[in-house]
């Protein structure tokens, strides 16, 4: 499937969404990207959810200041009434494939990337954006046939913001995450969520990431179809990280930033998921 997964925006677009809000937060250390996080809290009914904001932006504070890249200089937490509707979706498919090394990785990576419809050499520029510009706080939007950045600012990147789970979804997802033996559950949930709403962007057809964290070496591809985790992408300790998303040729351009950047994404379901190796991934003939 080369296209948008299905979703339920309930309302309208613009519609106000009633006592929900967005947090978020962002650590840096003079120009140097610390920390961040993210999510969306809905009122379900019981408690009080100011109550519940302020529990999420202190937990947030204090991953900030923990976080294994370093002290920060600034801590920056945002609450966010939402003015739009929710887009609730259900996460994509978890698939982790089973690699030996970063090399593999990036081969089987590149393979996924072609069947998505990403030419072989936007795949090169994906992954030459990615590690030559560590100073762009936000994802870098390709086309992916010509390989032209999208973004009107690549020096700043599209930000995907707005964007959360619910509890119970967050639970699930983790559980299954942790079912492919991965210890980082949370981090690897938080990208699941994040690459779910990209997908739910018009016209993307692949995203490829990583993190500039030097000691988490796992990066991913996800497609419309499934969120695919390689537990080796980038080199081992290497601090140079971020996203690329490729867009189809006829994507209206304004209306992807503007989904990424405005547009509130729940997700609210799980959809399973499954540990494999790359021959099972392509067949049993494999890929050379």
């Amino acid at each position: 499937m080369n296209g948008t997964p299905s979703d339920g925006i309930v309302g309208g677009g613009n519609k106000r969404e009633a006592d929900a809000f967005n947090v978020r937060m962002r650590a840096s250390a003079g120009d140097e990207h610390v920390s961040g996080a993210e999510t969306i809290v809905v009122h379900d009914g019981s408690g009080d959810t100011e109550d519940v904001v302020a529990s999420v932006a202190e937990s947030m504070v204090e991953r900030a200041l923990k976080h294994p890249r370093g002290d920060p200089d600034d801590v920056t937490v945002t609450v966010e009434r939402l003015s739009r509707q929710l887009r609730r979706v259900e996460a994509l498919p978890v698939v982790t494939v089973d690699v030996a090394d970063a090399d593999e990785g990036r081969r089987v990576a590149q393979e996924l990337l072609a069947r998505a419809g990403v030419e072989d050499d936007i795949q090169t520029c994906g992954f030459d954006v990615i590690e030559g510009d560590t100073a762009r706080r936000g994802a870098a939007l390709i086309d992916a046939t010509d390989g032209s950045r999208l973004d009107p600012k690549p020096a700043r990147g599209v930000r995907a913001t707005h964007i959360g789970t619910s509890d119970a979804c967050r639970d699930a997802l983790e559980a299954l995450i942790t079912e492919h033996g991965v210890t980082s559950a949370e981090t690897v949930r938080e990208a699941v969520v994040l690459a779910t709403a990209i997908a739910h962007a018009p016209g993307t057809r692949a995203e490829l990431c990583w993190s500039d964290d030097p000691d988490y070496d796992a990066g991913y591809v996800a497609t419309p179809d499934a969120y695919y985790r390689f537990p080796a992408l980038k080199p081992e300790s290497a601090t140079e990280g971020g996203r690329a998303i490729f867009v189809a040729p006829d994507a209206p351009v304004d209306e992807v930033i503007d989904c990424l950047e405005t547009q509130p994404v729940l997700v609210n379901g799980v959809s399973g998921g499954r540990k494999i190796t790359a021959d099972m991934l392509f067949g049993d003939d494999g890929f050379t």
